[in-house]
């Protein structure tokens, strides 16, 4: 994956504290397939319980504060790739779901001030990495991103840190 500029439309699930049983449910732990898992994505959020059977393939995700807090679960970040989602924007994340996500190579791109940024839904974004900027095409308007570390961007670019690993 490019990581220098990325383009996409955007979904917006924006809701703070979002935790990681609103994404994948703890009963459905026993599924490890990324297919069987994309249906369930969110299937415990309410308001947004048919994101599963969207198709989300090439949108950036917006979401609030706190996003994929609480326990680990690995599925709550697979499920997102299934999707191909190509990027999470949130104002910050779960320490521990940053780290899968990241490990996954699953880019999470934090704006602390996301809630004071309009977005609608399929709105064209651009996720500007050198300039640590997050660019809404549609409405002409732009925001500061947190700068994103060398080693993460590293491991994006890899496609996860497995795979990082194997080049070495």
């Amino acid at each position: 994956m490019s990581t220098d500029k990325i383009n996409g439309k955007s979904k917006v699930v924006f809701v703070d504290d979002i935790d990681t049983d609103q994404i994948f449910h703890q009963s459905l732990l026993t599924i490890h397939d990324p297919e069987k898992i994309k249906p369930h994505i969110f299937g415990n959020l309410e308001g947004y319980s048919n994101f599963g059977e969207e198709d989300n393939v090439g949108r950036i995700l917006i979401v609030g504060k706190n996003f994929g807090k609480g326990s680990t679960r690995q599925q709550a970040v697979t499920g997102f790739l299934a999707h191909k989602i190509k990027a999470i924007v949130g104002a910050s994340f779960g320490p521990i779901y940053y780290s899968n996500a990241v490990n996954a190579g699953l880019l999470l791109v934090e704006v602390p001030e996301i809630a004071s940024f309009t977005i609608e839904e399929n709105d064209d974004l651009e996720i500007d990495v050198a300039q640590s900027s997050l660019i809404n095409k549609t409405q002409g308007k732009s925001i500061q991103c947190e700068k994103i570390p060398t080693p993460v961007l590293d491991i994006i670019k890899a496609g996860g840190l497995m795979n990082l690993g194997e080049k070495f």
